[in-house]
């Protein structure tokens, strides 16, 4: 955002510089086709008529190659590769054919230009998708079908029920009684609550045709910008002016619900329009396979610098050998006399190009092929395809499949992602009495006789409910509901159920000014005149309406919200009862309302209504005008009681959670909701370790008493050994800590939590704990995921965002990187596919630079015999295809197919998960393991061979002898054997696919080696196989038993060490693993047995441990904590048996797995 704001101050200090500053205004003409006088003065006519037109897609034709081809050029391993075949065309007599050398660079090129091309057509498919959409403009007097692209700045625009705004517009008329039209903006910020929309005041009903054909004016507003929810224009009709506000906008993006049809005029189109500024591509997160790698590839350059030197160092002291020996004068290279420097380059050059090969440039394109591959696996696994709402998991990037595997923290919302967002009504709180509904009667809870719903003292309980809402009826469905909120859906249900059933908003009669609200209350209709409603938000955390009952004439402003939001606004009722109950609802974990009203003379209405209308007519400062109008309004209330409402939990979340947690993630939750609902629910759900000792930052506002309490929290952590606690933190006190530089406190404190539960958390504040743990020092690598539209910022923030198909919209679904149906699906993603893709990408990326060092360090070995000439051990097609057909196909079927371990065997013990941490695969001490074997791979293949031919040993019958092409044709094959067995030490999950990618290596082999050497080849071709130099070469070696004799010896002496290194690495994984589960065993007698003494010691405690806020401590020795106490719900199994029983009862709940049913 910084940089956007400095680049359009740039801009616009440049337009003021040459004297072609923007206007203050926007100025766009309704209805104009460019022959009225007013579009005729104004020479940018046709520049402000912009079109609809919108494009997503990276690329096009023209530009498609150039700008592809630059940013794949930026990797430097491309990049080395391009400027090394620049060389190699500009020397002479390389040692190589510099054809070769182009092949594969150009595969993997062409392979990446091919993946990124067909990702853009998708772009520019759904771009074309939304701009040949159809919507209706007026034209010559007539609404016609247009396409959305069409759609110009002024054009009037109709629109039907169910469909999307296709731009920007301004309501001129809506075909409802009072010219209201209701919206969801879903695909904007997420949020699926119908949103009130309505013409500019005093505008001129224009609600056919011929009006709107003769309607023409000049709107005049602010610049296309990014704020979704800010508005200042107003339309200029003769010599009138009509305001206009952000309740005229209809954003593009938005969909019609209830009105069947508006009219709109378009104000901003194309890429001005709000939705279209507000995106922003999402920032590229690098895996820690890819960080890793860039890393490997610079230390195989180096390594290749290193090599490229030595070799040309000690050529040095072969320099005279055309001199010394008589028998080379006359063949001396290209300015070896003449130019002693430039041959001297030049040799180092051929070098260069030699030992080039070591960097495995395919690698690239065969990470992209198996992660697009690993992306798809996702979105075909049926295990994460939820029946219910037909949804299949969803993998956004396929970039981050290795991350998966790696995750340290998870950062998770509670409302609608571990909870359904499925409200059910359970109890109420009225006159210091708690009732709840049973089959359509009233009951107060614990008594068997049903109430009469008639009772004067529930009417204004019941008044409240049915009037404090934005609940509408769908005027194309009269027997459906369109609900602002699950919440408030739920009271709607909740009174039908005792026969008050809400009607809707209507007007009485044609001369009515407002509409009225109508109640059938038991088969009789009452109704209250609609005056003001006073929306919810964020910062007062309550909504209001203000009714006029039709019979009474009395005034009413009817008021619900959070208890903290209401009960300090009451000056009568029984506030303190009704805070015990509303605390007791939470403790159930139930979502809570506090319900109040106040009764208004009309005097004080009329003020009132004044107020607001001046509010609303300051446009620089309306925002704090009305939000302190509100303040004033919903004051000195008379409280009514509280609702309580339970909030289910998904299925299998509590399991989900002891998995994650035993694989040794520590798991978050990061909330809105009030202290007591998130730790009951924390504690139900089982995110709270039974027997961890809680926390509390919680209702603080002095910062010294946060410094200490802090302070006393990290001591009291520090000395204890067995470290359980869980903390709770509110957004209050996390924004002093926040703000007073002792975010590196908490931090420290939180690492030695195993679960930390956030309350009362504002979007941004979620983001921010996210940043603060990914940013600390261990670097961990974290995930968040949540359902909601505030869930977005810390999804994004998060290492891996995981979005949920939500009730609250699609918006974090689209924002994340994997998205699915249900939150039980997070452990199958990350505990299954995370550690099969870490698995394989590490043995992938791992393989592909053992296998080229082995391969090319035999180069080197072969300089010590050649005089370092640079003469090539290898012909120059084996170079180009070692990569591609020779070695290729098996890793990329490995990284695409490869078990490590079996799905039942990770399902069972979450604790593999572990062993992986840290990117231990892809470790130093890992690394250097696998080029010493390379190495050792070569010294193996070369020597061995060389000692067969060194004394000039014939291994035919006939006592032929080997030379040169033999030589290397058979360090060829033995480097291509021996790297395919090392894959097959690798590999635990032998299927089809492994034959198969072996099947594909050998016809490789074939074709690459045999084929082109079995018949004399066009003169054409024969620069791209060194004139043929291994002709017959491959069969004169097969055709030898003991050249097979020595194939199998080498192998086996060189794969050897890999198979005793890989016994003892499983050995290390096992014994891990046995230690784990053992202390784990030793931690859980340990908190067993001071469980009981505790108990034995202190009588049952409640689960409270706080009033109003404020934290109650249980004693002198454990100040600022509370266990949780685990007593009372075990003794009703217990009962009187023997501590042992008690032993073996608590572990059997502590731990899901059989390891240990009992103790001794």
């Amino acid at each position: 955002m910084k940089l956007d704001n400095l680049r359009k101050d740039i801009l616009n200090f440049i337009r003021e510089k040459i004297g072609k500053s923007l206007p203050k205004n926007r100025k766009i003409f309704v209805n104009y086709n460019g022959t009225e006088p007013e579009a005729l003065a104004d020479p940018h006519f046709k520049k402000k008529r912009k079109k609809n037109f919108i494009k997503t897609s990276k690329y096009t034709i023209w530009n498609f190659l150039p700008k592809n081809l630059f940013e794949q050029f930026r990797r430097i391993a491309y990049f080395y590769f391009l400027i090394n075949i620049i060389v190699i065309f500009a020397i002479p007599d390389p040692p190589s054919s510099p054809y070769t050398s182009i092949i594969p660079l150009a595969i993997v090129v062409l392979v990446t230009a091919i993946k990124q091309a067909y990702e853009d057509f998708l772009r520019h498919r759904e771009d074309r998708k939304i701009n040949e959409s159809l919507t209706r403009v007026l034209k010559d007097g007539a609404f016609k079908d247009t396409k959305w692209k069409d759609v110009r700045v002024g054009d009037i625009v109709e629109i039907t029920s169910g469909k999307m705004f296709p731009c920007d517009l301004v309501l001129l008329n809506s075909n409802s009684e009072d010219d209201v039209c209701y919206i969801t903006t879903v695909n904007l910020d997420g949020e699926t609550n119908l949103k009130e929309k309505s013409r500019p005041k005093n505008l001129q009903e224009l609600d056919s045709e011929e009006k709107l054909s003769k309607f023409k004016a000049i709107i005049l507003c602010d610049h296309p910008n990014t704020n979704l929810y800010q508005f200042k224009g107003k339309i200029l009709l003769g010599q009138s002016e009509f305001p206009i506000t952000n309740d005229n906008i209809l954003l593009r993006g938005s969909c019609l619900k209830i009105s069947p049809k508006v009219y709109g005029c378009a104000i901003y189109t194309g890429f001005d329009t709000k939705v279209m500024l507000n995106s922003k591509l999402k920032s590229n997160k690098m895996s820690c396979i890819e960080k890793k790698l860039n890393a490997f590839i610079i230390i195989f350059l180096i390594v290749l610098a290193v090599l490229t030197f030595f070799c040309y160092g000690l050529s040095f002291i072969y320099q005279n050998v055309y001199e010394t020996h008589w028998y080379l004068k006359g063949s001396e290279p290209t300015y070896y006399k003449e130019n002693r420097d430039l041959y001297n380059f030049i040799f180092l050059i051929y070098f260069m190009n030699l030992l080039n090969y070591i960097v495995p440039l395919s690698l690239y394109v065969t990470v992209e092929m198996q992660r697009f591959v690993g992306s798809k696996f996702i979105e075909w696994d049926l295990k994460l395809y939820d029946e219910e709402t037909d949804m299949p998991a969803k993998a956004n990037t396929s970039d981050l499949n290795e991350d998966l595997g790696q995750v340290e923290y998870l950062f998770s919302d509670k409302t609608g992602t571990l909870t359904k967002n499925e409200m059910i009504f359970k109890q109420f709180s009225i006159d210091n009495q708690v009732f709840e509904e049973r089959h359509g009667k009233l009951y107060q809870v614990n008594k068997k006789k049903d109430e009469e719903i008639k009772d004067q003292k529930f009417a204004r309980l019941w008044e409240l409910m049915s009037l404090c809402h934005t609940v509408q009826i769908d005027l194309l469905d009269k027997t459906k509901y369109q609900a602002s909120s699950p919440d408030e859906m739920c009271f709607i249900d909740f009174l039908h159920n005792l026969g008050i059933v809400f009607e809707g908003d209507k007007k009485i009669s044609s001369n009515s000014k407002n509409k009225s609200r109508v109640i059938n209350f038991q088969s009789k209709q009452n109704y209250y005149e609609i005056l003001q409603i006073l929306e919810f938000d964020s910062t007062r955390k309550r909504m209001s309406i203000i009714v006029k009952n039709n019979e009474t004439n009395k005034y009413v402003l009817y008021c619900k919200g959070a208890d903290s939001a209401i009960l300090s606004k009451c000056i009568a009722g029984d506030v303190k009862t009704c805070e015990t109950h509303i605390k007791d609802f939470g403790s159930k974990g139930w979502r809570t309302l506090a319900l109040a009203y106040r009764e208004l003379t009309s005097e004080e209405y009329e003020i009132c209504e004044k107020n607001l209308l001046d509010a609303f007519n300051d446009i620089e400062n309306r925002n704090e005008k009305i939000a302190e109008v509100y303040d004033e309004i919903e004051s000195n209330l008379v409280l009514v009681g509280a609702t309580a409402i339970e909030d289910k939990l998904q299925e299998d979340v509590a399991e989900t959670l002891k998995s994650l947690r035993q694989s040794g993630i520590k798991i978050w939750v990061l909330t809105g909701d009030k202290t007591e609902t998130a730790i009951n629910i924390s504690t139900s759900c089982q995110h709270f370790p039974q027997s961890a000792e809680k926390i509390f930052l919680t209702s603080m506002n002095d910062i010294d008493e946060i410094k200490n309490r802090m302070n006393s929290y990290l001591e009291k952590i520090k000395k204890t050994k067995i470290k359980n606690f869980a903390l709770i933190v509110d957004g209050q006190t996390l924004g002093f800590i926040f703000h007073n530089d002792l975010d590196e406190v908490f931090a420290a404190i939180c690492s030695d939590c195993d679960a930390v539960l956030g309350c009362r958390l504002s979007p941004a504040q979620k983001a921010q704990i996210v940043k603060l743990i990914k940013k600390s020092k261990t670097k961990p690598i974290t995930a968040a995921i949540g359902d909601g539209a505030n869930d977005v910022s810390m999804i994004q923030e998060a290492h891996i965002g995981f979005g949920l198909f939500g009730k609250e919209g699609n918006n974090a679904a689209k924002s994340s990187d994997f998205s699915f149906a249900k939150f039980k699906f997070l452990k199958r993603m990350l505990l299954f596919h995370g550690y099969l893709y870490y698995t394989r990408s590490a043995v992938l990326v791992q393989y592909f630079f053992y296998k080229n060092l082995a391969f090319v360090i035999c180069q080197v070995y072969f300089a010590f015999w050649n005089a370092f000439s640079g003469t090539t051990l290898y012909n120059s097609i084996v170079l180009t295809f070692y990569n591609i057909t020779l070695t290729g196909a098996p890793i990329l079927f490995y990284g695409i197919f490869e078990h490590t371990k079996t799905e039942k065997e990770i399902d069972k013990n979450p604790k593999i998960y572990k062993t992986i941490k840290k990117n231990k695969s892809l470790s130093a001490l890992q690394f250097l393991k696998w080029n010493l074997l390379g190495v050792w791979h070569s010294v193996i293949a070369y020597f061995f061979s060389f000692i067969l031919i060194k004394d000039d040993i014939s291994y035919h019958l006939d006592g032929k002898m080997a030379g040169v092409m033999q030589f290397g044709a058979l360090i060829i094959v033995l480097i291509d054997v021996i790297v395919h067995a090392k894959l097959i030490t690798e590999w635990h999950f032998i299927t089809w696919f492994t034959l198969i990618g072996y099947i594909l290596s050998i016809l490789g082999f074939i074709f690459t080696c045999l084929i082109p050497n079995s018949f004399i080849m066009p003169p054409i071709l024969t620069s791209i196989t060194d004139e043929q130099n291994l002709f017959w070469i491959f069969y004169d070696l097969f055709s030898c038993g003991s050249i097979w004799f020595l194939i199998i010896l080498i192998v086996v002496t060189a794969i050897l060490p890999d198979i005793i290194i890989k016994i003892i690495e499983n050995l290390r994984v096992s014994m891990f693993l046995f230690k784990e589960n053992s202390e784990k065993k030793v931690k859980r007698r340990s908190m067993i047995s001071h469980q009981h003494k505790v108990a034995e010691a202190n009588p049952p405690k409640t689960n409270h441990a706080f009033d109003s806020g404020n934290e109650t401590f249980l004693n002198n020795k454990t100040e600022f904590f509370e266990r949780i106490n685990d007593n009372e719900n075990n003794n009703e199994h217990i009962g009187k048996k023997s501590n042992e029983k008690y032993y073996k009862t608590v572990l059997t709940e502590m731990d899901g797995d059989i390891l240990y049913n009992t103790l001794v």
